[in-house]
């Protein structure tokens, strides 16, 4: 009796030892395809957020480029009318 009983225990554990091992399989496939996706969300996010930074660089570009033409008229205007006066004689 205790030979069979050797055996049944034997048997459990073997078929236990397979569910666990499927169950394992199961969770590294789970785990490869959580992964799989959370890199390809990662990925997009990225993409898009290189994509943003460089419309700003442009934006930032293009309001340089007005502020430069903007002080640069200003300062044009204003050395005239300074010419202007000393040439005037108003400033002596």
């Amino acid at each position: 009796m205790t030979q069979a009983s050797t055996e049944v225990q034997i048997a459990l554990l073997i078929h236990g030892q397979a569910l666990l091992q499927r169950e394992m399989e199961e969770n590294k496939r789970e785990a490869a395809s959580d992964l799989e996706r959370v890199t390809e969300k990662a990925d997009a996010d990225i993409k898009e957020a290189r994509r943003r930074l460089a419309e700003l660089e442009d934006e930032r570009t293009e309001a340089l480029k007005w502020g430069v033409m903007t002080l640069g008229t200003a300062v044009m205007g204003m050395a005239y009318w300074i010419i202007d006066k000393v040439i005037g004689g108003h400033i002596r």
